[in-house]
């Protein structure tokens, strides 16, 4: 097939398919040591990236290329461009960019930065509507790896996902799939190819309010009989740029786990606290699903 002679729009669903639960790999975006649990987000492999390039345009009609972008004194970052030839218009470039990672600094840092460039593309960018997927994870060196026994049941996340959408999934092309099992967990392949879904409904996101967290030390003793929504099981907290959060795993009285922030350190918030009415905000940062606790008041259990 000649490749030039594919539409623009042609172009952009190709290469927007969702990709086989085996071209993806999984990291953890946030550790919980306590538990030994943490929250995995997927990444489209580079090799996968580089074959849907090939087989939708050609491997003559694109390129990529890479440019400094930054350094904080502590990392250096990298954007990364992928160039697209398009009849009569010539080749097209979209940018992204990426900091050096903790494993294998610029290597990784050159691999993040074109990952992220596809997704300009729509390459891979259906990962967005991943809900947040907490796993089991254990010790390696001085970090935290996904448990090798959790892999089935992030690859059924991510099918159940597609099958919600109603997303057709494109053939195993990457070097992952030279790793695992061709028939990925959610049915057979013709279970699995369905007719291309309406987008996402925004409705899915709650409208963002402005809040201020309750000041902990200025809580009253709670009601004799409150209703509990949610109990920590996990508190971690971290520093930014604008000072200490608190990040929290949270479950309510249907077992349904989720991940909070509240910014500010509060000793209050420790493992099996109780909370009750919670004001929250829903919101993502790439793949990862999270809410802003806006207020809240603590169960006070010796009451």
């Amino acid at each position: 097939m000649d490749e030039t002679k594919k539409t623009t729009s042609e172009i952009q669903a190709a290469l927007a398919m969702p990709f086989a639960a085996e071209d993806l790999e999984w990291r953890i975006q946030m550790a919980f040591e306590s538990s030994m649990q943490g929250i995995a987000v997927p990444y489209v492999t580079n090799r996968a990236i580089q074959n849907r390039l090939d087989e939708v345009v050609g491997p003559q009609n694109w390129y990529n290329e890479y440019q400094p972008w930054h350094g904080t004194g502590k990392r250096e970052a990298q954007i990364c461009g992928i160039s697209i030839y398009f009849e009569g218009r010539g080749f097209i470039t979209k940018w992204d960019g990426a900091e050096d990672s903790d494993i294998e600094p610029v290597k990784g840092g050159l691999s993040d930065s074109m990952k992220r460039a596809a997704v300009q593309w729509g390459i891979g960018r259906v990962l967005y509507n991943m809900d947040t997927v907490f796993v089991g994870i254990e010790k390696k060196g001085k970090s935290y790896v996904i448990k090798p026994s959790e892999r089935p049941k992030l690859d059924k996340a991510y099918m159940d996902m597609l099958a919600k959408l109603k997303l057709k999934v494109a053939a195993p092309g990457g070097v992952q799939s030279l790793l695992t099992p061709q028939r990925a967990p959610g049915g057979t392949e013709k279970e699995r190819a369905v007719e291309k879904p309406p987008q996402p409904a925004q409705s899915q996101k709650e409208e963002e309010k402005g809040g201020k967290v309750v000041d902990l030390a200025q809580y009253r003793k709670a009601p004799e009989s409150p209703v509990w929504e949610y109990t920590v099981t996990d508190v971690k907290v971290q520093k930014g740029m604008s000072g200490e959060n608190t990040s929290l795993m949270l479950v309510d009285q249907d077992g349904k786990k989720l991940l909070a922030y509240t910014r500010g350190t509060h000793p209050e918030l420790r493992i099996d606290a109780r909370l009750y009415n919670v004001r929250k905000t829903l919101k993502q940062k790439d793949s990862v699903v999270f809410y802003y606790l806006e207020s809240f008041e603590i169960l006070d259990q010796a009451a």
